[in-house]
C-alpha cells in the first residue's frame, strides 16, 4: 500500500486548495486504496470544513505561525525549525512513498531536503505569470522530484525538467441537460479580495443595468475586511444597492450556480480557477476579462463562455449585453460549456495523477 502524507497550512477555512485537498485526499484512499495523512500547521483546533472520507488520517501539529509577522521574524523561525523536527520524525517513523505539499507554507522550503526515501511533490494553485524570476526558488523548486502545474502556460515558468501538467478536477455532477427557463441572475463566487478587481464589476454592473434594469447580481464571499467594506461602500455611492447584491458565504455553492443564468469574473490574475469548471459542470457560461492565466485556459472564447480583453470595461459591457439579447447565444454557451466540463471530471483527472506520479 502507498503512502501518501499531503502538507498543509489548514482546513478551516472555505477555499479552492482546501477544498482540492480533501477531494484528492478522500479519492485517492477510497479508489487507489492509498493511505493518506494530512498534516495541518495552524488548524487552532477548528473543525474542518470539508467531509473527510474515514479512511483519511488528519494531523495538526499546532506549529501556528504568526501570520502577522515575516515568516523570517525570530518566533516564526523558531516555529519553522519545531515544523521541520516534527516533520522529519513523522517520517523516520511511517516511510511515506511520497510528500505532497499543497500549501504554500514554510516547509515548501525545505521539503525537497529532508532526510528521507519518499519522493516530494509541489503542487500550484498561483501563477507565476505576474513573479519576478527568483534563482533560490527555481534551485528550491527542482530539487522536488514532481512540480504539479495546471496547464501548459504555466509549465513554461518553470525552468527545470521536473515538471507534470495536471489540471484541477471537477467532484460536482456534470448536468446532462440546460435548464432554459431562468431570471435574469448573474452571479459572482470568491474572496471578495483586490485581486478580484470587484471595484471593476461595480463599474461593468452600473453601465450594464443602465440598459438592463431587471438584471441581479448575486456575489458570494466572505464579508468581512477592509477590501468588502471598500467595495460595499462603493456599491452605495453608485446606488447599485438594488441589484449589486452582497449574499455571503454559501455551503450549496451548486444550488447557487444553478439559479444563475452566467457567471462573471474580472479577477487581476487566476491560475485555474476551480469556479469556473464548477459554473461549467451546471451548464452556467463564464464571461471572464482574459487575465493570466487561468481563464483562457479553460474557456473556449465564444464556445463555452467569453474571454474579454483584459480590462476593458467597455467591451465586458457589451458582451453581457450581447449575451442578454441573444437566446441562441446563451443556448450555445451553455451547452457546450456541459461538454467541456467532461474533460475535468474526477477519475480522468485522478487517474492523471497516478500515471503521471504515483506509478513513476
Amino acid at each position: 500500500m502507498k503512502k501518501i502524507v499531503i502538507l498543509v497550512d489548514q482546513l478551516n477555512s472555505h477555499g479552492g486548495i482546501e477544498k482540492l485537498v480533501s477531494i484528492k485526499a478522500n479519492y485517492w484512499a477510497d479508489f487507489f486504496g492509498y493511505q493518506v495523512t494530512i498534516i495541518a500547521t495552524e488548524q487552532y483546533n477548528k473543525p474542518i470544513i470539508y467531509n473527510l472520507s474515514d479512511k483519511v488520517t488528519f494531523i495538526d501539529l499546532g506549529v501556528n505561525y504568526n501570520r502577522n509577522k515575516s515568516y523570517f521574524s525570530p518566533e516564526n523561525i523558531l516555529r519553522f525549525f519545531k515544523n521541520i523536527l516534527q516533520i522529519q520524525r513523522y517520517l523516520f517513523k511511517e516511510k511515506p512513498n511520497y510528500i505532497l505539499v499543497a500549501s504554500h507554507i514554510p516547509i515548501t522550503y525545505f521539503a525537497p531536503f529532508l532526510v528521507s526515501k519518499s519522493k516530494t511533490i509541489k503542487e500550484f494553485h498561483f501563477t507565476k505569470s505576474c513573479r519576478n524570476p527568483n534563482k533560490i526558488m527555481d534551485f528550491i523548486e527542482s530539487n522536488y522530484d514532481f512540480l504539479a502545474v495546471l496547464s501548459q502556460e504555466e509549465k513554461q515558468f518553470y525552468p527545470s525538467n521536473n515538471v507534470v501538467v495536471i489540471p484541477n478536477p471537477i467532484e460536482t455532477k456534470i448536468e446532462t441537460t440546460v435548464e432554459k427557463i431562468k431570471e435574469n441572475t448573474a452571479i459572482f463566487i470568491g474572496r471578495i479580495a483586490p485581486v478580484k478587481q470587484l471595484e471593476k464589476m461595480i463599474l461593468i454592473w452600473k453601465e450594464f443595468i443602465k440598459v438592463k434594469p431587471s438584471w441581479k447580481l448575486h456575489v458570494f464571499g466572505a464579508k468581512e475586511g477592509d477590501y468588502y467594506d471598500g467595495i460595499a461602500q462603493q456599491v452605495h455611492e453608485n446606488n447599485l444597492q438594488d441589484s449589486f447584491l452582497f449574499k455571503g458565504q454559501t455551503n450549496d455553492v451548486e444550488m447557487e450556480l444553478k439559479k444563475a443564468k452566467v457567471m462573471l469574473m474580472t479577477s487581476l490574475q487566476e491560475c485555474f480557477p476551480m469556479v469556473i469548471l464548477e459554473a461549467q459542470a451546471k451548464g452556467i457560461p463564464v464571461i471572464s476579462f482574459d487575465s493570466p492565466t487561468g481563464p483562457r485556459n479553460i474557456i473556449n472564447n465564444n464556445s463555452d463562455g467569453i474571454l474579454v480583453d483584459f480590462n476593458n470595461i467597455d467591451s465586458f459591457v457589451n458582451h453581457l449585453v450581447e449575451f442578454d439579447e441573444d437566446e441562441n447565444l446563451q443556448n450555445k454557451l451553455a451547452i457546450n460549456a456541459l461538454k467541456n466540463a467532461e474533460k475535468y471530471k474526477l477519475d480522468i483527472i485522478m487517474n492523471q495523477w497516478k500515471a503521471l506520479i504515483f506509478d513513476k
